[in-house]
């Protein structure tokens, strides 16, 4: 073969490559873009209540690479030996439960009929708190430590086995923790999808326990709309 046409053969093969690569890398950006072009759900903003003398709740549904953070979180519980004003407060407590609420609010706050009537309900169990022995109150961002054997205090979980055992395990995360990293716009993402739960730290259900702990949570959804309900777990 000439040499004129050995180099316009590979000038030609150059040419084909470089036409390959460029459409190649087109298709790239286009499905990247068609990717963040989809619509993606509006973020929820649930406000959780969780007596402490409740196993835990169940906020929220999460899925994969959805990003929560744990806002705002408040509330104190007393986990000695109960006064009979604390029993009868702590009775009239409805059983955990979360709602969505509008996150358009400063300071957050739920105003909701039934949120007002909980929150006289809440202001008695904390003046009455003030009478209990204070070495055996916890509030919710409590960092539990030897000296009072690990308890007091809250926990997200995210999919453990055992919910409602403080393990240190990845997918649980104390609520001291969510706090402090949500003051630097911190946000922890789902790998795969699960229910978020939050747990008072301790050793199980403990009817005796009084007061409760409650906040907001903040989800954004990094997926397009999902038809149906998914399954957690």
């Amino acid at each position: 073969m000439a040499p004129t046409s050995r180099v316009g053969l590979m000038a030609a093969c150059v040419l084909t490559c470089i036409s390959f690569e460029l459409v190649w890398s087109a298709g790239q950006v286009l499905v990247a873009s068609s990717a963040q072009d989809r619509p993606q759900p509006a973020p929820d903003l649930y406000h959780w209540v969780l007596p402490v003398n409740e196993s835990g709740v169940e906020v929220a549904t999460l899925h994969p690479n959805d990003c929560y953070v744990v806002q705002q979180a408040q509330g104190n519980g007393y986990f000695g030996l109960p006064t009979a004003v604390l029993r009868q407060y702590q009775s009239q407590l409805s059983a955990a439960f979360t709602h969505s609420v509008d996150d358009d609010s400063s300071p957050l706050e739920c105003t909701e009929r039934s949120c007002l009537d909980l929150r006289q309900i809440i202001d008695a169990l904390e003046l009455e708190l003030e009478s209990v022995n204070s070495r055996q109150v916890r509030n919710v961002a409590h960092r539990p430590s030897p000296v009072d054997s690990f308890f007091g205090g809250a926990y997200t979980d995210v999919g453990s086995s055992d919910r409602g055992r403080f393990r240190n395990a990845p997918e649980q995360r104390m609520i001291f923790q969510h706090l402090a990293t949500a003051r630097r716009d911190n946000c922890y993402e789902a790998k795969l999808p699960r229910t978020l739960t939050i747990h008072v730290r301790g050793y199980g259900r403990q009817t005796g326990q009084s007061g409760i702990y409650q906040g907001f949570l903040y989800i954004e959804h990094h997926h397009p709309e999902i038809a149906g309900q998914t399954t957690a777990d």
